[in-house]
């Protein structure tokens, strides 16, 4: 990394290891679960909205990771300020559960349906 007038420069294989980095931290399990997750999520909502539903998902997941007391009424609290995305009670729910699943699933990669995690969620509401 070069630091020239108080600006730092880092190189294509700099960002591409910090890129990779983020993505091992976030989806430890590698594309395969990345596609999962997505593949749950994009059954929750409307294809137009797949891109911010993920984003709001990967926001609150990482805060989940670095924080010390792992509160996800606080956390996602926090998120939704941002205004990504509106989510309905449902879908709140549904994806707290998830990040809970995905934080706590293991290299089989066994997620619910998005039946099971809408009837769960359906039942805590």
């Amino acid at each position: 990394m070069a630091n020239f007038f108080g600006i730092d420069y880092k190189t294509k294989k700099e960002r591409e290891e910090e890129f990779q980095n983020y993505f091992k931290k976030i989806f430890p399990y590698g594309e395969t679960q990345k596609e999962m997750v997505e593949n749950i999520l994009g059954q929750l909502i409307k294809e137009k909205h797949k891109k911010q539903l993920l984003m709001h998902y990967i926001m609150i997941k990482e805060a989940m990771i670095d924080a010390a007391n792992k509160d996800y009424e606080v956390i996602s609290a926090n998120i939704e300020r941002k205004k990504i995305i509106k989510l309905t009670a449902e879908l709140k729910e549904c994806i707290k559960l998830l990040i809970y699943k995905d934080l706590a699933v293991d290299e089989t990669l066994k997620y619910p349906s998005v039946m099971e995690l809408k009837e769960e969620a359906g039942g805590k509401l």
